[in-house]
């Protein structure tokens, strides 16, 4: 879906620098949008942790270890 939209954003010409700030602003709002969007009862306390680090990982990373996270549950249950 992001890629997607990706598409369709016009980025205005930019330098080297204000390019690597609009690609970090992007991945970061794509991370809070993705931590956002958990279960609250579930996922809370793993989020905390995870918008903790310095720096944030990425968000496949991120995505690994909420799978991570979702596969333990399921053993346990």
């Amino acid at each position: 879906m992001w890629n997607e939209l990706d598409n369709y954003i016009r980025i205005p010409p930019y330098t080297c620098k204000t390019m690597t700030k609009m690609v970090k602003f992007m991945d970061e709002d794509k991370i809070n949008q993705f931590l956002m969007g958990l279960n609250d009862d579930i996922y809370s306390t793993l989020r905390s942790q995870i918008l903790a680090l310095d720096p944030l990982p990425s968000l496949d990373k991120i995505y690994n270890i909420i799978q991570q996270e979702e596969n333990h549950l399921a053993c346990d249950e």
